[in-house]
């Protein structure tokens, strides 16, 4: 299992392990994105010295095979100038030549193989990570949905629904009295006031007929 692959694996455990017994998630789920992003920082740099490493090996393989070739000519023109000694050396470089340009093909292949699949590694989490970040805004909704509903019921569970009903009732009772005491002191000043006004209207009348009486008598 690659070093990456194993970070990978780590993280989600402790993160699995954490969120168990973490009562804030929306805490834990920033933590967690933050440790994602540094988990990519250091795999980027570790991609980086990889890539350094592979393109060492295929600077010394490129070497290697261009000072073949140059031995191949310098072989070439000895033999045709007659200087077999000549020929010779630059035929046993060559032969040396060879054998590192096929172990430095190895060492390169090898390495450029890893590097490959930690970029596919480093892609898979940094899609992990693109995932995760999408679902975040959601996540941090649901859970703070999830907080307040709680929250609310707690609120409802600690109410004495019955005496508060009762409470009510008897307030409404109260509010009722008080709508009927005020409806009948109406009735009552109405009364009142009808009475008044009968009693001044008979007084008058009784002027009236007086004043008429006088204006009779006076007549006569």
């Amino acid at each position: 299992m690659s070093i990456l692959k194993r970070m990978r694996n780590i993280t989600m455990a402790t993160m699995n392990q954490v969120l168990d017994h973490v009562e804030d998630p929306v805490a834990m789920l920033n933590q967690y994105i933050r440790d994602m992003e540094s988990e990519i920082s250091q795999a980027e740099l570790a991609i980086a010295r990889q890539v350094a490493i592979e393109k060492k090996w295929k600077m010394m393989l490129d070497e290697t095979e261009a000072r073949i070739e140059k031995r191949s000519r310098q072989a070439k023109l000895a033999v045709e100038a007659g200087d077999e000694a000549i020929a010779r050396r630059a035929l046993e470089d060559k032969l040396i030549c060879e054998s590192k340009a096929e172990e430095y093909r190895k060492q390169y292949e090898t390495v450029r193989g890893q590097t490959n699949v930690l970029r596919g590694q480093l892609q898979e989490l940094k899609d992990k990570f693109y995932e995760m970040r999408n679902k975040k805004a959601a996540l941090i909704a649901r859970a703070n949905a999830a907080r307040t509903t709680k929250r609310m019921n707690a609120a409802l569970y600690s109410i004495d629904t019955e005496n508060v009903t009762k409470g009510f009732e008897r307030i409404e009772e109260r509010v009722m009295m008080m709508e009927v005491e005020a409806e009948a002191g109406q009735h009552i000043r109405a009364a009142h006031l009808s009475l008044e006004e009968q009693e001044r209207q008979a007084i008058l009348n009784a002027k009236v007929e007086e004043e008429l009486n006088k204006l009779l008598q006076s007549k006569a």
